[in-house]
């Protein structure tokens, strides 16, 4: 199935911790819920984890890891077949296993192939999409721009044709330093010789910290802030919006086609 950019990839966290609460989905049944909401929202793409990623976490194991993705995965690969599934996951041995339920899916890897040296030969391998994220120290805009460039390389040295770019808000980034990355969007994407980015952006601050703390609110309150700054995020070149609350996604997708008829 063809992705139609901007796109919207809701979340599904099989975790008992992610840090909003709302999105947890301990339980498969609550997991296959949240999916068919979704998609029925219009969410292009679902994003299935088992390992919290928030900023000190404590990582499962990869046989728990596995064993709260597993009974999810059976279960939407026969229920939503044309779906396409995210699994957000830095682990090769998780992909492996997905993919033996799944076929073809992306793999959403936060570490962007820095946690295991297999998982890039694997993503290959398989032909998988491959979303990388950007979480090293902050060095400013132009850090962010330096890794997407050796990223571009990397994803070239290993034969990975389909990719993204994701800026990792929130990670190793204070709220100043997120909406700073924010502004520097998309000039720190690398360029191709047409002049074209190389791969799409994802972003994914979703009720995150710079959406709630400037306004001295709860991730539970933040539902218009995070949907004003997914609309700029759109007008910034962000392909995907990664969410929580796909509804609202889609309708900011809708506005910011409306406001692009105007634009040069």
């Amino acid at each position: 199935m063809k992705i139609h950019f901007p796109a919207v990839m809701g979340v599904i966290n099989c975790t008992p911790d992610s840090f909003y609460a709302v999105s947890r989905a301990i339980e498969p049944d609550n997991a296959l819920s949240r999916i068919e909401l979704m998609l029925r929202e219009g969410a292009d793409i679902v994003d299935i984890g088992a390992c919290s990623t928030r900023p000190g976490a404590a990582w499962p194991s990869p046989e728990e890891e596995w064993n709260r993705l597993e009974p999810v995965l059976r279960k939407a690969k026969e229920m939503f077949p044309k779906t396409i599934f995210s699994i957000d996951t830095f682990r090769p041995s998780i992909v492996e296993k997905a993919y033996s339920i799944l076929g073809k899916f992306w793999v959403n890897d936060i570490l962007a192939g820095s946690y295991d040296k297999a998982m890039l030969p694997l993503i290959s391998s398989l032909k998988l999409p491959w979303i990388a994220m950007h979480q090293e120290p902050y060095e400013g805009p132009e850090g962010i721009a330096r890794f997407f460039q050796t990223i571009t390389q990397t994803a070239a040295l290993h034969g990975i044709k389909e990719f993204f770019l994701d800026p990792g808000f929130g990670f190793n980034k204070d709220v100043d330093q997120n909406f700073q990355v924010m502004e520097s969007l998309p000039s720190i994407v690398p360029r191709d010789d047409k002049g074209e980015p190389v791969a799409p952006l994802l972003a994914g601050i979703s009720r995150k910290r710079m959406t709630y703390m400037p306004l001295n609110i709860t991730p539970a309150d933040a539902l218009i802030s995070t949907s004003a700054l997914h609309l700029h995020l759109l007008l910034k070149g962000v392909s995907i919006l990664r969410v929580h609350d796909v509804a609202e996604a889609r309708q900011m997708i809708t506005l910011f086609k409306k406001i692009s008829i105007f634009i040069n």
